[in-house]
């Protein structure tokens, strides 16, 4: 097993929140496991399970969160209000839960997105500027849940659509296989893996981690151009190919970083830099 030298050298205590859906996925855990292996003490919590003091100062030097249910943004908002150092705050994760939101804070930075609206369906159905076509999206969904493609107006005023309004944006299907991009810090791995999304818009399962691409100039921009819209520190970036190079779709919070190897060494190495330096008393 191959080890590495800690960002810090003394041990560090470290809280870990996540939200129980994640408990099956490679992350958090592995962050964990690469913290623990680095000679820090790491305490899992799970979110939708705790109870927290909130009068009472929490015993961890730095926290590292992934999720975004109420139970863990309460969480997370808690250490926050202690003075905890956090990799991402909840004001970060809450900005790409909004997905209306989060592409129209990209577009007003000038980072290139999909032409997007956002409405009811049926009133959606009678612009005249629609590109089509069109991938539908829940506002606040995630893992690609809930997504429609509609191809023409006439199946986009018949589309059954459970909220009161939806996402829309021009679905650049390309060859089928997107651009992928994980951030830590200033760390950027790239990455082409088949599309989640089928033609029909229905998710579809993608067994593969994907194949490592290099890191350009112009991909490190675009990556560090998304953390500073968010001031996210671990984050994903979903792109599709466009005309005029890559498109942001979307947004995400610590993802799973699938294929993007040290990814879980460099996520110990920066969750040991936010902590403190001790006080030295002479």
């Amino acid at each position: 097993m191959s080890h590495w030298m800690p960002a810090t050298s003394r041990a560090l205590r470290v809280s870990v929140l996540v939200e129980e859906r994640y408990l099956a996925q490679p992350q958090p855990t592995a962050a964990a496991a690469a913290l623990r292996e680095a000679g820090h003490d790491v305490d899992l919590i799970v979110a939708d399970r705790h109870v927290a003091d909130l009068t009472a100062p929490l015993g961890a030097d730095v926290v590292l969160a992934r999720g975004r249910s109420t139970a863990l943004v309460s969480l997370l908002r808690a250490a926050e209000a202690a003075a905890v150092p956090v990799a991402n705050s909840a004001t970060s994760v809450l900005a790409v839960v909004d997905k209306a939101g989060m592409g129209a804070a990209l577009a007003a930075a000038g980072v290139p997105v999909p032409h997007s609206w956002v409405g009811p369906v049926d009133v959606l159905a009678r612009r005249a500027d629609l590109q089509f076509p069109l991938v539908l999206k829940p506002v606040c969904g995630d893992n690609a849940r809930g997504l429609a493609v509609a191809r023409s107006r006439a199946e986009l005023a018949a589309l059954p659509w459970p909220e009161p309004v939806a996402l829309a944006q021009t679905f650049h299907r390309g060859d089928g296989v997107d651009l992928k991009l994980y951030v830590v810090g200033d760390r950027v791995w790239a990455l082409r893996r088949p599309s989640p999304v089928s033609d029909d818009g229905a998710p579809r399962p993608v067994r593969t981690a994907g194949d490592p691409i290099p890191v350009t100039p112009a991909l490190a921009e675009l990556a560090h151009r998304c953390a500073h819209v968010f001031g996210l520190r671990l984050f994903g970036v979903d792109c599709v190919d466009g005309d005029r190079g890559p498109l942001v779709v979307e947004v995400n919070d610590f993802p799973n970083y699938r294929g993007a190897v040290g990814a879980s060494e460099a996520i110990a190495d920066l969750v040991a830099d936010l902590a403190p330096l001790p006080v030295s008393v002479s």
